[in-house]
């Protein structure tokens, strides 16, 4: 059945109706009764402007009607009949309230499915742009690798390596514009083992640069996104490299303090100035740090990153000087971040690749 309430308020009138009429001097109470129940009934399951406003007009006419008729006769007084347009004032009032509520959910709704379509629309972005962009550069590569085995005459070999080089750079811009579309999705949090995850970055960063490479790892398994704690990984040990030479310090660690997770990446370059570290203390977005980018500095996505992933956890990024006398970020988020995501008990599994250092 179509609109199940506005019956029961249908019934609920005709009954208020029949009792005005058959009990003189207590009119008021079934009046005030089928008002209320429209009230209850309509804010529920709103109707269609027409089935109301004849709904509305019915009661106000047959009820008023009874109301002016026991006036008549002497059973109330004049004064009873405000009742009418206050009553009816009253409920158109609330009539344009609920409308005015269920425009605002239609829209809200249309925002949420337009929101998922984007949503839907960014991962196959990142799909397209993952093969589009990679696919090429490896490809490029190959053939420039092949160009730089065959001429070894100095001139050549020198704008061979020019050419690897911004293919490198290309490569690493593919890399951060991908991590930091796939942070925007909604990814699937599960058990990670933080110290394999940082195993497995250091491995795949090693031949990368030449540095010497240090895994601290000691957080265990926690419930996380993997895709997202590897994409701020990469971020920050790229920004170690960029900021450092061969033969410097990396050392990429995790660890449990408190009720709390640190996962971060620190290395023995130049360090970060004092108002760059000034500036990430109240950093809350990439805007914070844009005035004090130095010479070294890209696109910015990477912190940004990685500042967008603490606040998502619920935690923060903590920049400092590290033991090795140069940057230190991590992030810092709890442990029992909001949304009811728990990290796991502590597993200590640890497992490190060949010819690097752990403590």
């Amino acid at each position: 059945m179509r609109n199940p309430l506005l019956w029961v308020w249908g019934a609920v009138a005709t009954v208020a109706c029949g009792l005005m009429w058959l009990l003189p001097g207590s009119e008021t109470v079934p009046y005030h009764v089928a008002w209320a129940t429209f009230a209850l009934c309509y804010g529920l399951e709103p109707w269609r402007p027409v089935v109301t406003a004849t709904g509305l007009v019915l009661y106000t006419v047959v009820s008023g009607a009874i109301l002016v008729d026991r006036v008549v006769d002497g059973t109330i007084d004049w004064q009873e009949t405000a009742e009418i347009p206050l009553m009816s004032l009253l409920i158109a009032l609330m009539v344009w309230h609920v409308q005015r509520r269920q425009r605002l959910l239609a829209e809200v709704t249309r925002l949420a499915d337009r929101e998922r379509a984007a949503a839907r629309a960014r991962e196959l972005l990142t799909q397209r742009t993952s093969h589009e962009m990679r696919s090429p550069l490896t490809i490029a590569s190959g053939y420039l690798e092949v160009l730089m085995a065959r001429h070894h005459d100095a001139e050549t070999a020198d704008d061979l390596s020019v050419i690897h080089e911004e293919l490198a750079r290309l490569n690493r811009a593919c890399d951060r514009l991908i991590r930091s579309l796939r942070v925007e999705q909604p990814l699937a949090v599960t058990a990670v083992d933080v110290d394999a995850l940082l195993a497995d970055t250091v491995r795949r960063w090693t031949p990368v640069a030449d540095r010497s490479w240090v895994v601290t790892a000691r957080a265990g398994v926690v419930d996380c996104s993997a895709e997202r704690m590897r994409a701020c990984l990469d971020t920050l040990v790229e920004n170690a490299i960029r900021y450092t030479s061969c033969g410097d310090t990396i050392e990429v660690y995790a660890r449990r303090e408190a009720d709390q997770i640190v996962l971060g990446v620190a290395d023995s370059g130049p360090g970060f100035s004092d108002q760059f570290i000034e500036a990430m203390t109240r950093a809350h977005s990439l805007d914070v740090v844009e005035g004090v980018r130095d010479d070294l500095s890209q696109t910015g996505l990477g912190i940004g990153l990685v500042i967008d992933v603490a606040n998502r956890r619920g935690g923060t990024v903590v920049v400092g000087r590290s033991a090795h006398g140069g940057a230190d970020i991590a992030l810092r988020v709890p442990m029992h971040p909001p949304g009811g995501t728990s990290w796991s008990p502590e597993v200590e599994r640890r497992v490190v690749p060949r010819g690097l250092v752990t403590s």
